[in-house]
């Protein structure tokens, strides 16, 4: 055989081999995992569902919690509990969404708070976490969305606490430095280490004037856990010393798991008199009402009747999960408002929901009176006595006047003969 058809043979083997290897070298490498691989978090991009969390204005991505600071100021605009709002691409656009169809919104309008989102993740003790979002701030006095007129200094933030807790105050959530910038995608990175086998996220959003607007909008949420790295158990050199008893290693003493601190759910009833499913000035309570407290299969658990005076009711001491509220208004009570809501404990907090009812009685029917036809007076006959006596004034009338004619005309004759 000569060199050239050896070396062809060579290079016909070479590319046969290589032919046959391609598909295996494409199934060993790794599938693409999007820019979070191995995503913690549930829901992180609020793709997946939202629920109404004890009133319609709060309506929050499934798989997490809302947080709020209540006061102080509420009464001048200040540390109200904001509204929760899904961002809907398909009716909004992509304006505030990063990615997909969703994204999670929660503002005020002339008014401030200091509130987000919360999701506890179980994670091995002493993991490295690293927590990342992306965010959106908006906030003006203007009500064009491509400007900025005026804004309340919106700052942005994300948290972890290592040991697990719900309180965005504890000393133990580590925070990112605080952003403020509008109406462009910010992305906040924060890392920790885990104390605990339960560990927390937040997201958070803080005004600090009160503006007509104050937004925020979140997408793209990504935790990622770096278990701990397992140390090398080192071989102890056996001493041989055989009057040596070794002495015995106290095993510690296992650490219980702490159960979770149970919430309430304070509810009431209001007579929302202007409509506008909001308890303002001089709107009472309404007694009569039955509320249902019910677990997340509907099985009712607690009822309670109100009387309208020592309201909100909690029911207290609830495991920390999902429950719901049905109402039933007393008669002439129209609900403004679903009569079912969800609402969700969490751990050593109070969720609060108020229903709002407006009074409608049923008008009274008024009775028609039939006017009473007058009677005709019927005229009274006179006594007989009376018509005899009334001919004869008139006879004698007569005569009178004939008698004066006679004497007129005696006077005359007797005046003609003289």
């Amino acid at each position: 055989m000569s060199v050239q058809r050896l070396s062809r043979s060579i290079v016909t083997v070479c590319l046969i081999a290589t032919t046959l290897a391609s598909p295996l070298i494409a199934m060993a490498e790794p599938a693409a995992q999007g820019e979070c691989p191995g995503n913690a978090l549930l829901n992180p991009g609020f793709e997946e569902g939202f629920s109404d969390r004890g009133a319609g204005e709060v309506s929050v991505a499934n798989g997490w919690h809302p947080w709020w600071q209540d006061g102080p100021g509420q009464a001048e605009g200040y540390y109200r509990r904001p509204e929760y709002k899904p961002e809907d691409a398909s009716r909004y656009g992509m304006r505030r969404i990063r990615t997909g169809n969703w994204a999670q919104k929660f503002f005020n309008t002339f008014s401030t708070h200091n509130a987000g989102l919360l999701q506890q993740v179980q994670v091995p003790v002493g993991s490295k976490l690293t927590l990342s979002a992306w965010v959106q701030a908006w906030s003006s006095q203007y009500h064009d969305p491509s400007t900025v007129v005026s804004p309340g200094n919106y700052r942005v933030y994300i948290g972890i606490d290592p040991t697990g807790g719900t309180d965005w105050s504890s000393t133990n959530v580590v925070w990112s430095a605080p952003q403020m910038e509008y109406n462009t995608w910010l992305r906040l990175e924060i890392q920790a280490a885990a104390r605990a086998g339960t560990v927390t996220v937040f997201l958070r959003g803080q005004p600090e004037f009160r503006t007509q607007f104050n937004d925020s909008y979140w997408d793209d949420i990504c935790l990622t856990v770096q278990r701990p790295t397992p140390q090398p158990t080192r071989t102890r050199t056996k001493t041989l010393t055989p009057t040596v008893s070794p002495t015995p290693t106290v095993s510690p003493t296992p650490t219980s798991t702490p159960t979770p601190v149970p919430g309430s759910i304070c509810v009431s009833v209001y007579e929302d008199r202007n409509g506008n499913g909001q308890l303002d000035q001089g709107e009472g309570l309404v007694a009569g009402a039955t509320i249902s407290l019910l677990d997340s299969t509907g099985q009712e658990l607690q009822r309670y009747s109100t009387d309208g005076q020592s309201e909100p009711h909690c029911f207290t001491e609830l495991p920390v999960g999902d429950y719901a509220l049905r109402r039933q208004n007393p008669a002439a009570y129209l609900s403004l408002g679903a009569d079912k809501l969800a609402a969700v404990v969490q751990p050593g907090q109070t969720t609060t929901v108020a229903f709002a009812a407006q009074f409608m009685p049923t008008p009274t029917a008024t009775p028609t009176h039939t006017p009473t036809a007058t009677p005709t007076a019927t005229p009274t006959p006179r006594p007989a006595l009376q018509r005899v006596g009334g001919a004869v004034y008139r006879v004698s009338g007569i005569i009178l006047a004939a008698l004066a004619l006679l004497l007129v005309a005696g006077l005359h004759f007797l005046r003609n003969r003289l």
